[in-house]
C-alpha cells in the first residue's frame, strides 16, 4: 500500500534540466572546454560534485572540481530565478496525493541551496513534509541512499513509497530502494530501453492524474 509520494526535483518539479546543461556548458567554457548536450546527458541525475569530479578525471584536467561545482550552482540559480517554470501536472499531482492522505517528500541530487531556490521560486515548499538532498549522503544517485533516508524521515517503509523520476540514474536509485517508480523522461529520452525498469513511463505528469 502506498503511503508516501516522493518527487525528484530537476526535470520533475521544475523544467531545470535544460538550465543545468546551459550552466555546465557555460562554466566549462570558461575553463577551455567546449561541452555539448550529449556530454551533459552522460552525467544526468548525478550530484554536481560527482559530475565535476567525473569530468576532471575524464578530461585528465587539473581544475578544482569543487570550485567548478560551486560555479555551476551559482550560474544555475541565476537561471532558475530568471527562467524557471513549474512542470505540467505537478500541482495537480500534489493535490491528488493530498486528497489520498499520502505523505509528500522531495529527494533530489541537487544541493539544498538549489532546492531552496526552486521551492521559493515556485512557492511550493509548504507542500513537502520532508526535503532531502543527496549532498548530505555518502553517495548520490544511482545509489539508493537518498530515497532510503527520505522514507526513514517520513516514518514509512521504502516499499510504501512511490517515486517520480525523470533520469535513468534516479530510476535505478528508486528501484534499488525497493520503491515503486514512475518515470517521466525528457521527450528525447522516453524511448530509451533503460527506462523499462520503471513501473510506469509517462510522457508528462498530467497523465498520472488524468
Amino acid at each position: 500500500m502506498t503511503k508516501a509520494l516522493i518527487f525528484d526535483m530537476d526535470g520533475v518539479i521544475i523544467d531545470s534540466e535544460p538550465l543545468w546543461k546551459k550552466a555546465i556548458i557555460e562554466v566549462m567554457r570558461h575553463y577551455g572546454y567546449e561541452f555539448d548536450i550529449e556530454m551533459c546527458n552522460r552525467t544526468k541525475g548525478m550530484r554536481i560534485d560527482e559530475v565535476t569530479l567525473f569530468w576532471k578525471k575524464e578530461l585528465n584536467s587539473d581544475f578544482d572540481s569543487l570550485i567548478v561545482a560551486n560555479e555551476i550552482i551559482e550560474e544555475l540559480i541565476v537561471m532558475i530565478n530568471r527562467e524557471g517554470e513549474i512542470m505540467p501536472g505537478v500541482l495537480k499531482t500534489i493535490e491528488s496525493a493530498t486528497n489520498k492522505n499520502l505523505k509528500i517528500a522531495l529527494a533530489s541530487s541537487s544541493s539544498l541551496k538549489i532546492i531552496e531556490s526552486v521551492l521559493n521560486k515556485l512557492s511550493i515548499k509548504k507542500y513537502f513534509e520532508v526535503i532531502k538532498s543527496a549532498e548530505n549522503e555518502e553517495y548520490g544517485k544511482p545509489h539508493p541512499q537518498v530515497f532510503i533516508s527520505t522514507a526513514k524521515k517520513l516514518n514509512v517503509l521504502p516499499e510504501e513509497c512511490m517515486v517520480i523520476e525523470d533520469s535513468i540514474n534516479g530510476v535505478i536509485a528508486a528501484k534499488a530502494a525497493k520503491m515503486t517508480v514512475i518515470a517521466v523522461p525528457e521527450k528525447e529520452e522516453i524511448h530509451l530501453p533503460q527506462f523499462s525498469i520503471a513501473d510506469k513511463v509517462l510522457e508528462n505528469l498530467t497523465q498520472l492524474t488524468s
